[in-house]
C-alpha cells in the first residue's frame, strides 16, 4: 500500500496537466458553492438587521391588561432571557399656543432603549437615561419653534378621559376631558423621527422608566427575548395561559399578544405546523429556493469533477492494472483514486472560500451600486465561519462522491483488462471499428461522417459526465434568465390589472375639507378619478342563503376559519361585509350602468345599497390573474331583501350597534375602484350621504377607520409623475405629511426597473461563473479524451486518412458533441418554463414574445463554442505529432 501511495503522489506531481484540470474544476466548483451559501446568509442577515433596527430584537410581545403581578411571572420564567418594558400612556398638557394640546408620553426601561428600534429613530440628541428626560417626535419642534433640544419645562400631567374611560392614546373625540394629576419637570434630550396623525391631538414622546416607579395597577407592554430563539413558539402559549389571557373566537390573543414573526422567520423559526397547508410552506420559500440552487450546483459539480477525475484515472489505467497484477487489492486501487481526489481538492476548496467571498463582494457591490438610493439601509458584507465550513463540507463531499465513481470502476477492472487499456472489456464490448466494419454506410457526409458517428458513440462515455455538466449549466443559466423575465411579466400584469395609475389615502377623523378634494380631482392631466369611504362590519348568514353552486362546493362549512374570517355559531356564519360610500357622481354612473335609478337610493327610510355577494372560484389567489377574476354567486340575496348588520367585528368589541340595509339591486360586477376584496365577504355600495348616516351611529373611537378616504386617479403615462407630485403638494397644504399616502404606477415602474437591472446583473455574474465552469469542463474533457485517442487517430492516419479527412471527421464529431448539451437542455428548459407558467398563471401568448431568446442563444453558443474549441486544440496538437510518437505514447 505504501508503494501505491507513493505512486499516487508522484503521479500527481508528474502529470501536471490532469492534476491542474482536476484542481481547477474543484476550485471553480467550491467558489460558486460558497458564493451561493454566502449570498443566502448575507441576504438573510441583512433583512434581520433591518428588522432589528426598525422594530427591535424582541421575539414576542405581551400587552393589554398586563400589570406588575404578571410582569413578575414573566421575569421568573427560566426560558426567557431579557424583557423590555413600556409603561402606561400619560398626557402632558402643553401651553395654549401649541398647535396640538398634549404630549402623549410613555416611559420605557433601560433594556427597551438598548434593544428596541426607537433609539435608531432619534435623529438629534440621545436616548433618555434617567427619569424626567424625554425624546419628542419631530413634528413637535416643527410646530413649536420656541422649544429646543436641552430645554427643561414644568407642565401638568394627567389623563384624557372620554366616555368615562382613559383615552390618552386615542383619536380626538368630542366632549373629551383632561384630568390633571401632577406637575412634572421634563427635559428634551432627543428628537424622534416619528409622527402621529393629526387625528390624534398630541405629539408622541418617550421617557425613561424605573421598575421601582411602577404601580400595581399600571398596564404594561412587555417584549421578551428567549434564551433559545427556537423555543419561542413553545414557551409563549403556556405563559399566556399562566398570565390568564384567553384566545378570542378566531383563536387569537388580539392586542394582548403577538410574535415578532418576521424576525423569527429570518432566524429559521416558524410557527408549529398544526394544520398542514400550502400557506405554511410559503414560510420556507426562500430556504427551499436557495437549497434547490445549492443542490443543483452540487449535482452539476459532481458531474464536472467526476469528469476530471475519470479522465485522470483513465490516463493511468495501465499502471493501476500492473499494481493489480502484483497483488494490489481492489480496495487499495479504490483508495489510490480517492486519495488522488482528496489530494487535489484540499487546496482548491480552501482557495475557493476566499475567491467565493470576493465574488460575493463583487455581486453585492454591483447590486447595491445599481439600486443606489433605493437601498435605505446599508448592506454589510459578512463572513461566517459556519457558512464557510458548510460550503467546504459540501464541496469536499462533492469531491468524494465524484472521485468514488471512477474509483469503484477502476477497482472492478481485472488486471488483464486494465493493462490492455480496455476499460469496458468486462462488458464484452468490441472495438468500434470492428462493430461498424461490416455495416458502414457512406451517407450524406461520406466515410468521414460514418466514422465520426461511430467514434462519437464508441467514446460517448468519455464525454458523458462533461456533457451532462454542460447541459445542467446551460439549463441553470437559461432558467435564471427565464425566471427573471417571467417575474417582470407578472409585475407588469399586476400593474396593468389596475385601471387607475394613482392611488391615494388620506387619514381623517372627520369630514375632509371639500376644497382639497375639489382641487385634486380637477387637476389638469387627471383624466379620470374619484374618491370613496370604506368600512367593515359583520353579517350573520344562514346556511339557507347559500346558492346551490356555493353549497355544492362545500359552502361556509368547508371554509378554513384559520385563513378566512368566517365564524360558525349556533348554525349561522359571521362573515365580513364591506360598506363603500361612493362619491355622488360616481355612484350615479354605477347605478345607470346597472340599469338602476340613482334617485331610488336617496332619502330612504332604510338605507339602500347595491349588493355584490360573489366568491372566487379559486380562493386565496391574489395575483391579478384570470383565475382571480372568475367568480360566482355566494348568497341567494335579491333586491328588496333587508340585511341586519353589526358594527361588532369581534366578540371583544365593546359595541352592540346594529342597523339595517335594504338591497336596492344585486350586481355581479363591482365598480372599478382597484380595491382588494377578501374572499367570502360581501360588498354594499351606497351614496356618500347614506354612508355618513350609517357610520353616525358607530363608536366615536373608531372614526379613524371609517373616515379614511381612498382616492384613485387616471392619467397618461407622460403626466403620471407630474400629477402625482401636484397631488402631494395639494394634500400637504391641508394635512400633515403623515396623514396621507400617494402612490404612482410610473414611480413604481421606475423603481422596479432599477431593481430588475440590479437582479439581472447578479444573475449575469452567476451565469458567467456557471458558464466558465461548463466551458472549462468541456475543454478539459474533450482535450484529455482526444489526447487519449491519439493512437486511434494515428492508426487512421497510417491507414491513409489525410489531414483534410481527419479534420472533417473531427468537425462532424465535434458538431454532434457540441450540440448534445443544447439539444438535451432545451426540453428540460421547456419543462421549467411550463412549470413557471403554471405557478404564475401566465399564458403562452403573453410569454412567448418576451422570453430571453438572445441570452438563451448566447448561452447555447458559448456551450457549443467550448466543445468546438477543445476539438480544435486537439486537432492542432495532432497535426504537429508524428504517427510513431503517437503510437508509442505512454503516460507516466
Amino acid at each position: 500500500m505504501k508503494v501505491l501511495l507513493q505512486y499516487t503522489f508522484r503521479n500527481l506531481k508528474n502529470n501536471k496537466k490532469t492534476t491542474f484540470a482536476s484542481m481547477a474544476a474543484v476550485l471553480i466548483a467550491s467558489t460558486l458553492l460558497f458564493s451561493l451559501c454566502s449570498i443566502f446568509y448575507n441576504n438573510i442577515a441583512w433583512q434581520a438587521d433591518i428588522e432589528r433596527y426598525e422594530s427591535g430584537g424582541w421575539h414576542a410581545e405581551v400587552g393589554g391588561q398586563l400589570t406588575k403581578e404578571g410582569l413578575e411571572i414573566i421575569e421568573n420564567n427560566l426560558q426567557i432571557d431579557k424583557i423590555m418594558i413600556k409603561g402606561p400612556f400619560m398626557s402632558v398638557q402643553l401651553p395654549e399656543e401649541s398647535r396640538l394640546p398634549y404630549l402623549l408620553l410613555r416611559d420605557a426601561d433601560e433594556n427597551y432603549w438598548s434593544l428596541m428600534g426607537e433609539k435608531n429613530a432619534i435623529t438629534e440628541g440621545r436616548a433618555p437615561e434617567k427619569p424626567g428626560e424625554i425624546v419628542v417626535s419631530k413634528s413637535f419642534f416643527d410646530n413649536n419653534p420656541g422649544f429646543r433640544l436641552g430645554d427643561s419645562f414644568t407642565l401638568t400631567a394627567g389623563h384624557r378621559m372620554a366616555g368615562g374611560e382613559l383615552w390618552d392614546a386615542g383619536a380626538r373625540m368630542e366632549g373629551e376631558q383632561f384630568l390633571p394629576e401632577e406637575k412634572v419637570t421634563l427635559t428634551v434630550v432627543g428628537k424622534l423621527d416619528m409622527t402621529t396623525p393629526t387625528t390624534t391631538p398630541g405629539y408622541y414622546a418617550m421617557g425613561f422608566l424605573e421598575h421601582e416607579a411602577l404601580n400595581d395597577t399600571d398596564e404594561l407592554v412587555v417584549y421578551v427575548t428567549m434564551k433559545n430563539i427556537r423555543d419561542t413558539y413553545k414557551v409563549m402559549p403556556p405563559l399566556m395561559e399562566q398570565l390568564g389571557f384567553e384566545k378570542n373566537e378566531y383563536g387569537n390573543y388580539e392586542n394582548h399578544f403577538r410574535y415578532h414573526s418576521r424576525l423569527l422567520a429570518l432566524g429559521g423559526v416558524f410557527p408549529p405546523m398544526e394544520n398542514f397547508s400550502p400557506g405554511y410552506l410559503s414560510n420556507y420559500a426562500n430556504l427551499f429556493f436557495y437549497a434547490t440552487l445549492v443542490l443543483l450546483a452540487a449535482a452539476a459539480f459532481v458531474l464536472i469533477i467526476h469528469s476530471a477525475f475519470a479522465m485522470s484515472a483513465r490516463s493511468r489505467i495501465r499502471q493501476l492494472g500492473m499494481f493489480r497484477s502484483v497483488g494490489a487489492t481492489p480496495g487499495q486501487i479504490r483508495a489510490s483514486v480517492l486519495l488522488e481526489g482528496i489530494g487535489v481538492s484540499l487546496l482548491p476548496i480552501a482557495a475557493g472560500i476566499g475567491l467565493g467571498q470576493l465574488f460575493t463582494a463583487l455581486m453585492v457591490r454591483i447590486y447595491t451600486g445599481i439600486l443606489g438610493d433605493l437601498i435605505y439601509f446599508p448592506f454589510t458584507l459578512r463572513f461566517s465561519w459556519g457558512i464557510a465550513l458548510t460550503a467546504a463540507f459540501v464541496s469536499f463531499l462533492t469531491v468524494l462522491v465524484s472521485a468514488s465513481l471512477p474509483a469503484k470502476k477502476m477497482a472492478e477492472l481485472s488486471p488483464v483488462d486494465a493493462i490492455r487499456m480496455q476499460e469496458d472489456a468486462a462488458g464484452g464490448k468490441k472495438c468500434w471499428l470492428k462493430r461498424r466494419k461490416s455495416r458502414a454506410r457512406l451517407g450524406l457526409f461520406g466515410v468521414e461522417g460514418v466514422m465520426a458517428q461511430a467514434s462519437r458513440k464508441a467514446n460517448r462515455r468519455s464525454f458523458r459526465a462533461g456533457l451532462a455538466a454542460l447541459t445542467m449549466c446551460f439549463v441553470l443559466v437559461s432558467g435564471f434568465f427565464c425566471l427573471l423575465t417571467l417575474n417582470n411579466l407578472v409585475t407588469e400584469r399586476n400593474a396593468a390589472a389596475r385601471h387607475y395609475n394613482i392611488l391615494m389615502r388620506w387619514q381623517m377623523a372627520s369630514e375632509p375639507e371639500p376644497e382639497m378634494l375639489q382641487e385634486i380631482f380637477s387637476l389638469p392631466g387627471l383624466e379620470e378619478g374619484t374618491w370613496f369611504y370604506r368600512t367593515r362590519v359583520s353579517y350573520w348568514a344562514e346556511p339557507s342563503m347559500e346558492t346551490e353552486e356555493f353549497a355544492a362546493n362545500g359552502g361556509f362549512a368547508d371554509v378554513d376559519p384559520d385563513h378566512y374570517s368566517v365564524l360558525e355559531r349556533d348554525g349561522r356564519y359571521r362573515i365580513r361585509a364591506d360598506i363603500l360610500g361612493l362619491e355622488a357622481s360616481f355612484f350615479d354612473d354605477y347605478c345607470r350602468a346597472l340599469g338602476s335609478d340613482p334617485e331610488a337610493y336617496n332619502n330612504t327610510e332604510v338605507p339602500r345599497a347595491i349588493l355584490v355577494g360573489n366568491v372566487s372560484r379559486y380562493p386565496g389567489i391574489a395575483n391579478n390573474s384570470e383565475k382571480e377574476q372568475e367568480e360566482y354567486r355566494m348568497l341567494s340575496l335579491e333586491a328588496g331583501d333587508v340585511l341586519t348588520l353589526e358594527e361588532k367585528l369581534r366578540d371583544s368589541d365593546e359595541t352592540d350597534y346594529s342597523f339595517r340595509v335594504e338591497i336596492g339591486d344585486r350586481a355581479d360586477k363591482r365598480p372599478v375602484l382597484d380595491e382588494y376584496n377578501s374572499d367570502y365577504s360581501i360588498q354594499l355600495y351606497v351614496p356618500i350621504e347614506t354612508y355618513r348616516e350609517i357610520v353616525a351611529g358607530f363608536r366615536p373611537e373608531t372614526a379613524e377607520s371609517y373616515y379614511q378616504i381612498c382616492g384613485v386617479g387616471l392619467t397618461s403615462v407622460e403626466k403620471d409623475i407630474a400629477v402625482t407630485e401636484k397631488i402631494r403638494e395639494i394634500s400637504s397644504r391641508y394635512l400633515a405629511e403623515e396623514d396621507f399616502t400617494i402612490r404612482s404606477r410610473e414611480e413604481e415602474r421606475q423603481e422596479n426597473e432599477v431593481s430588475g437591472r440590479a437582479m439581472e446583473a447578479v444573475v449575469n455574474l452567476t451565469g458567467v461563473l456557471l458558464s466558465l465552469i461548463g466551458i472549462f469542463n468541456a475543454l478539459s474533457a474533450a482535450s484529455v479524451s482526444l489526447q487519449q485517442r491519439r493512437r486511434e487517430f494515428a492508426v487512421l492516419r497510417s491507414a491513409g486518412m489525410d489531414e483534410a479527412q481527419l479534420r472533417k471527421m473531427l468537425l462532424l464529431e465535434g458538431l454532434r458533441t457540441a450540440a448534445a448539451p443544447v439539444l438535451t437542455g432545451l426540453p428540460v428548459l421547456l419543462v421549467i418554463i411550463i412549470y413557471l407558467l403554471g405557478v404564475t398563471d401566465l399564458s403562452w401568448k403573453s410569454c412567448l414574445p418576451v422570453l430571453p431568446y438572445g441570452k438563451i442563444l448566447l448561452n447555447a453558443g458559448l456551450v457549443m463554442a467550448s466543445v468546438g474549441a477543445a476539438y480544435l486544440l486537439a486537432f492542432l496538437g495532432m497535426r504537429k505529432e508524428t504517427i510513431a510518437d503517437a503510437v508509442r505514447d505512454e503516460t507516466v
